[in-house]
């Protein structure tokens, strides 16, 4: 009944915050960064990581999914967390589709980092029907979030519009942001290209390069 009550509170401040930004923007204010709402935290009895896979594998809350639910790559101490919409491995975690083996090639080529030094996290766990993917988002949102706070990392590479759009809830032009180091959550957050719009559209992965060596740049400048 208390844990209800929170999420009602909560809910209903956000509303309230939500009124207070359209009224500001009808006065003529106008923001340089989105302005963010806090995505509803579940609470979980997990103590590390193994358990909560344990959690994920076993999670039955979506009738819709047609696919074993799939925890991804979650390092402890991570330099960056790289998120996809729907899970990018197999069951055994192996780089064996085309995305991944990009995914991997710019970890390694670009970021210079290890496998072991980065998460490779999704927001739905298991393949879900397009209509279904909201309702099952919020479902495992909870999941995520934990995941974020074991893997440990500061900055988020948000791996595409749709991702972005389910993980923030900003409807603004995502070509305003895409490229760009925001705050979200306590977190930075960096939305980039969609990594199946790099594999339709091969001559976007220079402009990608360009967006991951900006990101690299500002690492350093972070001393992450």
């Amino acid at each position: 009944m208390h844990l209800f009550i929170g999420e009602l509170l909560q809910t209903l401040h956000q509303a309230l915050l939500l009124k207070k930004l359209y009224l500001l923007h009808s006065c003529g204010f106008s923001y340089c960064e989105p302005q963010f709402l806090a995505p509803t935290q579940q609470r979980f009895q997990s103590q590390n990581i193994g358990d909560l896979k344990m959690m994920v594998e076993s999670c039955k809350l979506c009738a819709q999914k047609s696919s074993k639910p799939n925890f991804g790559l979650c390092n402890a101490n991570s330099k960056l967390v790289f998120v996809t919409l729907s899970p990018l491995f197999d069951e055994q975690i192996r780089f064996s589709s085309r995305a991944s083996i990009m995914l991997k090639n710019i970890i390694e080529g670009v970021f210079k980092l290890s496998l072991k030094e980065v998460s490779i996290l999704s927001l739905l766990k298991c393949e879900i029907p397009k209509q279904s993917a909201q309702v099952s988002i919020e479902s495992c949102m909870g999941y995520f979030l934990k995941q974020l706070e074991f893997c440990g990392a500061k900055i988020l590479v948000i791996l595409g519009a749709e991702t972005y759009s389910y993980l923030t809830k900003d409807e603004n032009s995502y070509n305003g942001v895409q490229g760009k180091l925001l705050k979200w959550n306590h977190y930075a957050v960096f939305p980039t290209f969609a990594l199946s719009l790099l594999m339709r559209q091969p001559e976007l992965k220079i402009n990608a390069h360009r967006e991951f060596l900006e990101l690299k740049r500002l690492m350093g400048e972070k001393n992450v």
